[in-house]
């Protein structure tokens, strides 16, 4: 399977593929986005208000989600943000 290269501009224009709600960053998220990342290299990620009545902040959570990941933050705004995998160095 051919891994897809996304541009920065294509994923910003384009609805969120990954959904953080109520439940939190758990293992299954974090799969689920590193999937996104391996197949894409790029992905975008919306957190909803639940979370943020919870007490929680969507750059805090976009931290240590990259952190988690190992990627690098593009963009937030709003109750979105935008990780890209960070190259391999060899």
């Amino acid at each position: 399977m051919r891994k897809k290269e996304r541009k920065v501009g294509e994923v910003l224009s384009e609805p969120a593929r990954v959904r953080l709600g109520k439940n939190g960053i758990n293992e299954n998220v974090l799969n689920e986005i590193k999937r996104h990342l391996d197949e894409e290299k790029i992905i975008k990620v919306k957190v909803l208000k639940s979370l943020i009545k919870m007490g929680y902040e969507v750059n805090q959570v976009a931290e240590e989600v990259a952190s988690a990941l190992n990627a690098e933050i593009i963009d937030v705004r709003g109750h979105t943000f935008t990780l890209r995998s960070k190259p391999k160095r060899s």
